[in-house]
């Protein structure tokens, strides 16, 4: 019987230039920040997995959706749906793209034994979250949630800043597993400034983890129907304090 190892950061991870990176313009990008087989293993876990949650919100109020209401809906149910929902995008904050609450799942006990609550606890560890704050100079981090987060044809989200009183979010990240992408199909994480105009677009890559400091507006521009792959992250926010459920893993 053979045993894999441990998910790992990089063995020859260094916090030299992200640290200068993320103190002058409050975001970076780290390439390579995992083990080879550790990103593997992950982007092996998110591409197999057969059950996502369809997430937008309505009236404010974020949805989990069954995906599969995609297909079993009307042709004419779909249509009054996005109209609705473009309609929202249009106006103010918006999103719709798949996803698994990563939080949720391991807290709740929803998959017990699944890699997804190794992939937490990994998040979680010691040695990754000191890495975090040394790098980004955040000693204030104390846990990071989790979603994963899959977009595909027809998924976007629309500016904002991640900035929700009582969350105590220092910095949200995108822990890139996306193998093959190109530049024509969007799924850009973009930054701008207080004037709305973009700074900086991280395209969609393997191994390497974007992070940025809350309060900062971005968005991710949207995904055309011409696009054939899927854009996969585990995406969520580092946050000060304990976490509000530990103690209620697995």
């Amino acid at each position: 019987m053979t045993h894999e190892a441990p998910l790992a950061l990089a063995p020859d991870l260094a916090t030299h230039p992200w640290q200068q990176t993320f103190a002058s313009t409050g975001r970076t990008h780290i390439p390579d920040i995992l083990t080879g087989e550790s990103a593997d293993r992950i982007f092996t876990c998110l591409n197999t997995q057969p059950t996502w949650n369809l997430v937008c919100q309505q009236n404010g109020q974020h949805l989990d959706l069954n995906a599969d209401i995609e297909t079993a809906w009307s042709a004419d149910q779909r249509s009054d749906f996005m109209v609705e929902l473009h309609r929202q995008a249009n106006d103010g904050f918006q999103y719709l793209y798949r996803a698994i609450p990563l939080y949720d799942v391991y807290h709740k006990k929803i998959l017990p034994g699944h890699f997804l609550n190794q992939i937490f606890e990994f998040i979680n560890s010691d040695p990754v979250l000191d890495y975090l704050r040394s790098t980004l100079n955040l000693p204030d981090i104390g846990f990071a949630d989790a979603q994963i987060t899959c977009y595909s044809q027809g998924h976007f989200l629309t500016q904002h800043d991640d900035d929700v009183p009582g969350k105590h979010r220092l910095a949200g990240y995108v822990l890139n597993m996306t193998t093959q992408w190109s530049p024509n199909w969007g799924g850009a994480l973009q930054f701008y400034d207080g004037a709305g105009e973009c700074v900086e677009t991280l395209l969609p890559s393997y191994n390497a983890l974007n992070v940025f400091r809350v309060p900062q507006l971005h968005a991710v521009t949207y995904v055309p129907p011409f696009a054939t792959a899927k854009r996969f992250a585990i995406t969520g926010w580092l946050r000060a304090g304990k976490d509000p459920a530990a103690g209620t893993g697995p």
